[in-house]
Order: C-alpha cells, then structure tokens, then sequence
C-alpha cells in the first residue's frame, strides 16, 4: 500500500491522576452498593469539583489544598447555588478525600482544615389539616386512580416514607392485619414502620381494583390515559401526579418530601419523642431532625402553654 494511503492512528489520551482517582472512588461506591441516586450526587459534585481543578492546571490530587476547596465553594456560592447543592458538594468532597487518604493517594486530607458551609435554619411548612382535606377531597374514588391517589396520600402522611422508599414497596411488603410495613430505606437499610388502619382500608380498595396481585408485584402502579394499570410506579410518576393533584386542589407546593415533614411535626406536635421519629424515619442520629423540626411559632406558644413553670406549679 503506497505510503501516503497510510493512516497514522492518534494514540488515546490518558486520563488525568485525578480522573482515575475519582474512577476508583466511584467503583469502591459501587462495589459498596451505593444507590443510583448516590452514585449520581458523587458525579455530579465531584465533575464539578474536578473541571474546576483542571481549568486551574492541576492534574494531581495530591495538589488539592485546602484553598482550592474554599475557592471552590466560594465559587458555587456566586453561582447563586442553593445552601443544600454547596453542601452537598461538600459532604461529597469530604468523603472522596477521605478516601484517598485511606487508599494512600494523598498524605492528609485538606477537607480537615475547611470548615463545612453553614445551611440555612429553616422551618419547613408543614400541610395544614384542611389542606390534606381538600388534596384528599380531590381524589375521585369512583375511579381506579382516584382510588390509588387517595390511598398514597394516607400513606405518605401516615408512615413518613421517602418517594423512593414508598415506590419499591411490594405488596407483600405491608401486612394488613397489624399495619407493619418493611422498607428498604436510605443506604439499603431494612426497617419496620406501620401504617393506620384507616390507611390500609384506603390501600385495600385500590388494591381490590387490581384484581389478583402477586405477592411479589409492586403496590403501586401507573395507570394509562385510559384508566388501565401500567407500569411501576416511579419517584418521577409519584412527584407528577402529587403536582397535579396540589394544582387539582389548590394546595402547593405538593410534593412527597412535604408529607414526609408534615408527619414528623405531626407526631412531634402529638408529643411522640425524638428517638422514636429517628427510627421511623430511617435517619441515623437526631441531626437531621433538630435542624428541620425546630418547633415552628404556633408549636412554642403550645409548648409553654401546657408547660408554664408559674402557670402549672404556683398558686396564684
């Protein structure tokens, strides 16, 4: 073949110390079982971490240094990112860093010397009694749809449960005769929480219109524009059609984090204590818990109604 026909193949680019260093991470994650949705939150902020090193020259990860990271943040910061999105980026710097250091990648982690951005105290609003009327008010019970919505609305406000953990559910997963429900939280941790019965008479009416169910089938199911059964259930379809029922019934936001808050400062408002709500509700320490449940103003006028020390202990 004549020389100038001859095609000079261009050697491959190596990927960078740091990218093979976050590919290992992300394969320890993996071989770990992390879920998809952490495995996600890693790319997403660590990518970013890293094309911001690399747009600087750097190539190595021993070269981090702790004025890198501020800078970092700082920059998110200026985006005009949400508290929560810098700090997820930091929980996720923290815990790659670590790694490194554990692998001998890097001789000390420069995340020790930054301290983790501050996140907003907010109370987050709960739904209103009248307003979990008027969402459930929305739901047509002559339908099988309606049937499903007016049961997952029960469910949400009475178990707490997270959208992911409430669409894995499988029908064997809830016992109806004593309410106990098996979830695979956060992590893939199992834990028991308990739904009323008042809920499961809701969810064995929606059932009953699926006729025979597997064991093994999933509980919740889409339904087509004709009112048939689809697929699974997805955290995307259960955050859809909580939007549109919100819309249906004049209540917004409508999403199922905000039944997952409303249950926890319901039972609190009910006087159940702190451990107990850790443990239905799949956190592993109290953190999460004191910094969204701080009692909103309506909670402390109550508070120190029924607990005044002069009020309650002396004569007057």
């Amino acid at each position: 073949m004549p020389a100038e026909h001859l095609t000079l193949l261009k050697p491959t680019p190596q990927p960078s110390p740091l990218r093979m260093a976050l590919d290992a991470f992300l394969l320890s994650r993996e071989a770990m079982r992390c879920t998809p949705k952490t495995l996600g939150a890693y790319r997403y902020a660590l990518g970013n971490f890293l094309e911001y090193l690399e747009a600087q020259g750097l190539t190595r990860p021993q070269d981090i240094t702790p004025q890198h990271i501020r800078a970092f943040l700082v920059h998110l910061q200026r985006r005009g990112l949400k508290d929560t999105t810098v700090h997820l980026h930091a929980r996720c710097l923290k815990t790659w860093l670590r790694y490194l250091v554990e692998e001998g990648d890097i001789p000390e982690n420069p995340m020790r010397r930054v301290a983790m951005p501050r996140l907003e105290k907010r109370v987050p609003p709960p739904f209103a009694p009248e307003e979990v009327q008027r969402l459930l008010a929305a739901c047509d019970r002559r339908t099988p749809k309606g049937l499903r919505d007016y049961a997952l609305i029960l469910c949400l406000l009475d178990t707490g449960l997270r959208a992911a953990e409430l669409c894995s559910l499988r029908v064997k997963d809830v016992d109806m005769r004593t309410g106990l429900v098996t979830v695979l939280g956060k992590g893939r941790k199992q834990r028991v929480v308990r739904l009323g019965s008042k809920g499961r008479a809701a969810l064995l009416r929606y059932l009953a219109t699926r006729g025979s169910v597997s064991p093994d089938a999933p509980l919740w199911v889409g339904y087509t524009l004709r009112g048939e059964p689809d697929a699974p259930l997805s955290v995307h379809g259960l955050q859809t059609l909580l939007q549109r029922l919100g819309k249906r019934a004049g209540v917004l936001p409508c999403g199922a984090h905000r039944f997952r808050r409303t249950f926890a400062l319901w039972c609190l408002r009910d006087g159940m204590d702190l451990h107990s709500l850790r443990l239905l509700m799949g956190h592993s320490d109290l953190t999460v818990l004191q910094r969204y449940l701080a009692l909103a103003g309506e909670d402390v006028e109550r508070a120190h109604r029924a607990h005044s020390p002069v009020d309650r202990l002396l004569s007057p």
